[in-house]
């Protein structure tokens, strides 16, 4: 895959959506390549010919916390996107994209992102099959991922996940905020990628 780009969550948000996200099941067996431990995130651009030097001159010099919401828990068909999170397109999400895109293009570093945006919940293996995603995307909806009307948002067409208990009561998000953009090395088996870089936006001052 060579080099990733990924917008990543604050801190305390980031630690929110891990609690959730789906382990190695106990109770059958899947492949030992199924539900490696990761870090949600948005890749905003894949790209197996850009350097690090490529990647950074296409980041934009400032960056504002990016809004995104969870729009939709779907199943794919592609290890990267077994299980994950379509988000809405918002304004600020979509010109950072577009910026990094074209940037990483007029480098000749053939840029990709599929399905943008999305974050994904769990990597599965082709060889547990579709059924083994479709179980986890159910389970999700049992425990932690709330749908449609029943989220009280405004939006039908949106996703809650539920991420524990705290004092102040349930904590729940139906959103990020985008605080990190991460350079990742993406090359053998999930545990193996490295984080080359990290760039910090620029707090919104109001």
């Amino acid at each position: 895959m060579g080099l990733s780009l990924w917008l990543v969550p604050n801190a305390t948000q980031l630690q929110l959506i891990q609690k959730v996200l789906p382990k190695q099941p106990e109770t059958r067996s899947v492949s030992a390549a199924s539900y490696p431990e990761i870090t949600p995130h948005i890749t905003l651009a894949n790209s197996a010919k850009a350097t690090q030097d490529t990647i950074l001159r296409a980041i934009p010099p400032t960056l504002h916390p990016i809004p995104v919401e969870f729009q939709k828990l779907e199943v794919g068909d592609h290890y990267f996107r077994s299980v994950f999170i379509s988000m809405k397109k918002t304004t600020e999400l979509v010109a950072l994209h577009e910026h990094i895109m074209a940037a990483l293009d007029r480098d000749g570093a053939s840029p990709s992102a599929p399905a943008f945006p999305h974050m994904s919940i769990s990597y599965i293996a082709d060889e547990d099959g579709v059924a083994e995603r479709k179980k986890a995307a159910d389970e999700l909806r049992a425990t932690a991922v709330v749908e449609g009307p029943e989220t009280c948002q405004d939006d039908a067409g949106s996703v809650v996940l539920r991420c524990g208990d705290s004092e102040e009561g349930r904590v729940c998000l139906s959103s990020f905020e985008g605080t990190e953009v991460w350079i990742v090395r993406c090359e053998g088996p999930v545990q193996h990628w490295q984080v080359l870089h990290k760039v910090t936006v620029t707090p919104d001052v109001g």
